[in-house]
């Protein structure tokens, strides 16, 4: 036995036994403390690869909000827009420099409506274009292949009315039988809320005549005795002002914060087209975050696209501006619009939305 053995032994024989036992489990307990240590932190190790692994995996936003590694298709596109407050998006999005962001050069169109703004994407003179979605579902309906692609406006009281002349004697909607009504769209969304307060007030569509009239020329034919009354979206209901008179609020309890407008496209568009209409998404939904966070960007860009002076623009009356397409909200328009006989089947929101 060597030197160090024996006075291990020594110090064996003079160390009671209680005492290397207690060593002996303190070792033990050491040991077993290291080994869980080391397991758990191998548990962490692993839930940490696989949360990163699975984050990878997971869309972090929709298709149409993740940025592509190519450019857009094209970097110019034609965008149909109308004189109201529900294309201030696409406006604000291009003062802000959202699509030159987005690698895109967006030409804003101004058209009198939906009507007018379908025929040329179908014919591809513009890109994308404002709808009301009365509108859509309706051409659709009779074989056409429109998408839409994002949503633009949520309605507000007071921001779509039903005016008379200031020197009118008409009173109520009641006493609207048999008169003219200019509306900017046959077959949209404008008729559909006309037609409801005709309902409200004990009249059918059949008691009255609507014409169609682009929004800018309304006030003038209004006030030069050409129609009884019109429907009017603001600006235009503040800037008729003095001139005209309001008849009846046409977002009534019944269309109350009802989602009227978006872009629309052709399918064929649409499948052509991926990353361009993913930029034009992405720079839009960021116009409609900053309308949200700073709604006086609404007053300030209106003035620049239609015939409104800072003034009238500081009193207009508008509602939102939806971040995204609300699939629920888009199925009450719907049901509107075929339980008012807009369209003879119910609307099948597959196949109207895209993109």
């Amino acid at each position: 036995m060597t030197w160090l053995g024996e006075q291990l032994g020594r110090i064996a024989d003079d160390m009671p036994e209680r005492d290397l036992a207690a060593r002996a489990v303190a070792v033990h307990q050491r040991r077993r403390r290291n080994v869980m240590a080391f397991a758990a932190a191998a548990v962490v190790v692993v839930t940490m690869i696989a949360v990163t692994v699975a984050v990878r995996a997971l869309p972090g936003e929709p298709r149409a909000a993740a940025r592509p590694s190519a450019p857009p298709e094209l970097p110019v596109i034609k965008v149909g827009t109308v004189p109201t407050v529900e294309s201030a998006p696409v406006f604000v999005a291009q003062s802000a420099g959202y699509f030159q962001e987005e690698g895109l050069t967006v030409q804003p169109v101004v058209v009198t409506g939906a009507g007018a703004a379908t025929p040329q994407v179908e014919v591809g003179a513009l890109d994308l274009a404002y709808t009301d979605y009365v509108t859509l579902f309706r051409a659709n309906e009779k074989g056409k292949d429109f998408k839409i692609v994002a949503g633009l406006y949520r309605s507000s009281p007071g921001d779509l009315a039903i005016v008379v002349s200031a020197k009118s004697k008409i009173r109520t909607v009641r006493d609207l039988k048999r008169k003219q009504i200019a509306i900017p769209n046959l077959g949209g969304l404008g008729q559909l809320t006309v037609t409801a307060a005709l309902k409200r007030a004990g009249l059918k569509p059949r008691d009255v005549v609507m014409v169609e009239k682009p929004y800018p020329e309304m006030l003038h034919a209004l006030n030069s005795g050409q129609f009884d009354a019109a429907l009017l979206a603001e600006p235009f209901v503040t800037v008729g002002g003095e001139r005209s008179r309001i008849l009846a609020d046409a977002i009534p309890r019944e269309f109350a914060d009802l989602h009227t407008a978006g872009l629309a496209a052709t399918a064929e568009w649409v499948r052509k087209h991926p990353r361009t209409l993913a930029a034009f998404q992405r720079a839009l939904a960021k116009a409609r975050h900053l309308i949200a966070s700073d709604p006086r960007q609404v007053r300030e860009v209106v003035p620049t696209y239609t015939k409104t002076s800072p003034e009238e623009a500081a009193a207009l009356t508008f509602g939102s501006y939806p971040a995204r397409l609300d699939m629920t909200e888009l199925k009450r328009v719907a049901d509107l619009t075929h339980a008012h006989g807009f369209t003879e089947r119910p609307v099948d929101l597959g196949d109207a939305v895209g993109g």
